[in-house]
C-alpha cells in the first residue's frame, strides 16, 4: 500500500527531528495535513451520494433529524469539528455527540439506545454480528504518553517495557536504571512516579493496555477497555486525565492525541517519544541494546507509517483491527502482518501507539428513514471528513479502509 497521507519526515507535532528528543523542538505545533480524499474508483459498485437526501441542502422537510452518538472521548473532539461542517451541507440533520467513554459507546450501541457508538476498540466480528452492529472506522488516531516532571520539558524516551513496568508497579522512580538507559545524558529525578489511568471504560485504556501487553511478559492485566489497575489514581475521560496530570507532579498518563492542544496549554506537561518493539530488548532496556533511533515521536508522518504498516493486509468483510494488537495471535483474524508496532525497512519509523477510531452502527435499523440520515453523515464523512481530521491531530483513512467502509454502507438494508 502506498503512503497516501504522509507529508514528509519533518512533519511532526513539535516541529523537529522525528525519532528522538531534541532541545530544539518547539512545543505546540499541531499536525498539518492538507488532504482531500477522493472516492473515485474506491468501493466497487458504490454510488457516491447514494444516501444523500435532497442535494446539497439536505432534507426538504422543515423538521430536523437528530443523529445520536455517545462514546469515546478521543473521537469526541473530531465529531465536534465535523458536526457544524456537516450541518452546513445538510441543515435538516443534526449530529449530537457525547463524550462518555468507549465502554459506554459500545454498550449503548449494543443496547440500541443510540444511532452510533463511538469507540477506539473494535468489536470482534462475532460480537458485532451478535448485536447486529457494524464496525465503521472513521479516522486514524494516536495516543500520547504525557508526563509532569518539574524541570524536564523535553521529549523523554519511553517504551512499552518501561510503561508496562510503571503501570504494573515494577518501576516506581523516575531515575530507575531502565528509564535512565533509554535517556542517556538526561538528569532524571528520584521522585516517585504517579501513574494515572482511566476510571471509565475507555478505548484509550484498550490502546494503552494493548501496548503494555505487547511489550512485556510481566504485564498481568492483559488488555481491554476496562482492566484492574494495580497502582495509581484514576480520572474520567481524556479531559479529566489532562486536568489530573496537570496538578500531579511526577505523574504520567496516556491521553488521546485529539487533546494535544489541552496538553500543550497545560503548564508542566510534555509528551514522550515512544519506542517501537525494537526498543524492547528481551523485555529489558539497556544502553547498548535500545538504540535512540527506535524512539519515535508522534507526527503525521510517523502515524501514517504505522497505519499503513498495520493496515497493509486487511481482509474483508469487516475492518475490525487493532493496529497495536496486529501481531498477537487470536487478537484479530483480519490482519496477517506484524501489526503497527514493529518497524520495517519499508516503514522505518512507525509511531507504535496508533489506532483506528470507530463508530458502531446498526446493520438492522428499525427505521429506514432515520437510518438514511445516519448513512448520509457516514458517507459525507468518508468524502470530506479527512479534510477536517488534522484539526484534532487525526489522519484521514487510507483508501483501503474507505473501500471497506463503503462496502459496509452497501450492506445496510436501506432502499432508495
Amino acid at each position: 500500500m502506498t503512503n497516501s497521507h504522509s507529508t514528509g519526515p519533518n512533519d511532526n507535532l513539535s516541529g523537529g527531528a522525528i525519532r528522538r528528543k531534541s532541545s530544539t523542538m518547539s512545543k505546540g505545533a499541531a499536525l498539518g495535513l492538507g488532504v482531500v480524499l477522493l472516492l473515485v474508483g474506491i468501493g466497487t459498485g458504490y454510488a457516491v451520494t447514494k444516501y444523500a437526501l435532497s442535494g446539497s441542502s439536505g432534507n426538504s422537510s422543515t423538521s430536523t433529524t437528530t443523529i445520536s452518538e455517545t462514546g469515546s472521548s478521543l473521537i469526541y473532539p473530531y465529531l465536534q469539528v465535523l458536526s457544524p461542517a456537516f450541518s452546513a451541507v445538510y441543515p435538516n440533520i443534526a449530529l449530537s455527540p457525547a463524550s462518555t467513554g468507549s465502554g459506554t459507546g459500545i454498550s449503548s450501541a449494543e443496547a440500541g439506545t443510540v444511532d452510533m457508538g463511538g469507540t477506539d476498540a473494535y468489536l470482534t466480528p462475532s460480537t458485532a454480528s451478535g448485536h447486529n452492529l457494524i464496525n465503521f472506522p472513521i479516522a486514524i488516531s494516536a495516543q500520547l504518553i504525557v508526563y509532569n516532571i518539574p524541570g524536564i520539558s523535553s521529549h523523554l524516551n519511553l517504551n512499552g517495557t518501561i510503561l508496562s513496568m510503571i503501570y504494573q508497579g515494577a518501576i516506581t522512580k523516575w531515575n530507575d536504571p531502565l528509564i535512565q538507559a533509554a535517556n542517556p545524558g538526561v538528569s532524571l529525578p528520584g521522585n516517585t512516579i504517579v501513574p494515572i489511568h482511566r476510571q471509565d471504560g475507555s478505548g484509550d485504556t484498550f490502546m494503552f493496555s494493548s501496548l503494555c501487553y505487547m511489550s512485556w511478559s510481566g504485564w498481568a492485566q492483559k488488555y481491554g477497555t476496562t482492566i484492574t489497575w494495580p497502582v495509581g489514581p484514576s480520572a474520567t475521560g481524556n479531559s479529566g486525565m489532562v486536568t489530573l496530570l496537570g496538578s500531579t507532579q511526577y505523574g504520567i498518563a496516556y491521553i488521546g492525541i485529539s487533546y494535544l492542544k489541552q496538553v500543550n496549554s497545560t503548564a508542566g506537561l510534555a509528551y514522550a517519544a515512544v519506542g517501537d518493539q525494537n526498543a524492547n530488548v528481551n523485555g529489558v532496556v539497556s544502553s547498548g541494546g535500545a538504540g535512540q533511533q527506535n524512539y519515535i515521536l508522534p507526527s503525521a508522518y510517523t502515524i501514517s507509517q504505522d497505519a499503513n504498516l498495520g493496515l497493509q493486509n486487511l481482509q474483508p468483510p469487516s475492518v475490525a483491527v487493532s493496529l497495536i494488537l496486529g501481531g498477537v495471535p487470536g487478537a484479530t483474524n483480519l490482519v496477517l502482518g506484524a501489526g503497527g508496532t514493529l518497524a520495517s525497512s519499508a516503514f522505518p519509523s512507525p509511531y507504535p501507539d496508533t489506532n483506528l477510531e470507530y463508530l458502531l452502527i446498526s446493520s438492522s435499523p428499525a427505521s429506514q428513514s432515520h437510518m438514511k440520515a445516519v448513512l448520509t453523515f457516514l458517507e459525507w464523512s468518508l468524502a470530506y471528513g479527512g479534510t477536517y481530521a488534522p484539526q484534532v491531530s487525526f489522519l484521514p483513512l487510507t483508501a483501503a479502509v474507505i473501500g471497506y467502509d463503503m462496502q459496509a454502507l452497501n450492506a445496510v438494508p436501506i432502499s432508495n
